[in-house]
């Protein structure tokens, strides 16, 4: 099936669009760098992004183990930070934010590395997990969103700036802590603190020193496997058994690996509801997205967004309806200890890693 092509001036189409977003309760939302743009933040495609730039290279996994290209890694990636850190949100960051105010939210997955929807307030703590609806049962259960246990609001799909993760023990610390954002600045490997207090306690003790790891960005870096991919793969499959009616992409081309078979899992069970899928984005889908995407929105996606509330207000209100939902009763366990990745709704384990490489 086409995907209807809706510009800025096609009121009968934004309309349509509007409406459904009026009616739907279950909302699944995929970002991309395209929201936020207007935050100063560089995409990575387009002609002003960061591969016109020519810094593709620098964001491949082989440039942790170039001796000339790290240090440009290093001081490239804490520059970026830096810009981050100083961003505010966009419309749109703070448009999710409202959606899950209306009880309309499932989950955000984001492929950003900025962690702006944390400055609006939704959580991203992969430890909190799914989240449940004090459901009991398979009883169709009359509740008030404010009062459920939301878990992670917004999946970093590769990772974040927020932190260093050491590539020996694979922990993460704090980059603004004893001088570690002026080492990278400068292009070097900061020492991991715990392989160096594990190594220090060997020595004190008369035993033989250990391996200190060096620490890298909390990121995931292009052909590169993400180390912690279970718990993102059973939070989708548990946002797939919620039913959702709405998937709505914004700002990004849909061109990593991962977040394509993300997509077309979450559009396959959309489609078998009626529900829609919108994508956002002033680039025009490919061609393969016949049949997955409904509607292309060639527009920014601030003004779309702003267009949006303008014909539903009741989105940005903070307004919670009361809403009726079924829920399956699964009780599945979530090994929470896990972290980022998707593997297609298809499962995976240390030992049968899954394929998310962002080629």
């Amino acid at each position: 099936m086409a995907v209807t092509h809706v510009r800025p001036d096609d009121r009968l189409h934004l309309q349509s669009i509007a409406s459904l977003f009026g009616a739907a309760s279950k909302i699944v939302t995929v970002t991309g760098a395209g929201i936020s743009t207007k935050a100063g933040i560089p995409d990575f495609r387009s002609e002003n992004g960061v591969y016109s730039l020519g810094h593709r290279r620098l964001f491949s996994s082989s440039v942790l183990s170039d001796p000339e290209r790290r240090p440009l890694f290093y001081n490239g990636i804490t520059k970026m930070r830096q810009v981050v850190n100083r961003a505010s949100p966009t419309r749109t960051h703070r448009f999710i934010l409202s959606l899950r105010d209306a009880g309309k939210l499932v989950r955000d997955y984001t492929q950003n590395i900025d962690c702006l929807e944390e400055k609006v307030g939704l959580s991203t703590d992969l430890r909190k997990g799914p989240g449940r609806k004090h459901v009991r049962g398979h009883h169709r259960v009359d509740y008030e969103p404010r009062l459920q246990e939301r878990g992670v609001e917004c999946i970093l799909l590769h990772g974040s700036l927020r932190r260093l993760r050491c590539s020996n023990c694979f922990s993460t610390c704090c980059w603004d802590e004893d001088g570690r954002e002026a080492k990278t600045l400068a292009g070097q490997e900061p020492p991991c603190p715990g392989c160096a207090e594990i190594s220090e306690a060997r020595t004190a003790a008369g035993k033989r020193a250990t391996a200190i790891g060096t620490l890298r960005p909390d990121i995931v870096l292009y052909d590169e496997q993400d180390p912690w991919a279970d718990l993102i793969s059973a939070i989708a499959r548990h946002d797939l058994l919620q039913r959702p009616d709405v998937l709505l992409i914004m700002g990004t081309s849909l061109a990593t690996h991962g977040v394509k078979h993300l997509v077309k899992d979450f559009a396959k069970i959309i489609h078998k509801r009626a529900g829609k899928v919108v994508f956002v984005n002033l680039t025009e889908p490919a061609r393969n997205w016949e049949g997955v995407i409904d509607y292309w929105v060639e527009w920014d996606c601030d003004a779309w967004v702003q267009d949006l509330t303008n014909r539903q207000p009741a989105l940005c209100s903070g307004s919670i309806p009361r809403v009726l939902i079924d829920l399956t009763g699964n009780g599945e366990h979530v090994n929470t200890m896990a972290s980022r990745g998707y593997d297609g709704g298809k499962g995976g384990s240390r030992d049968n890693p899954i394929d998310l490489t962002l080629s």
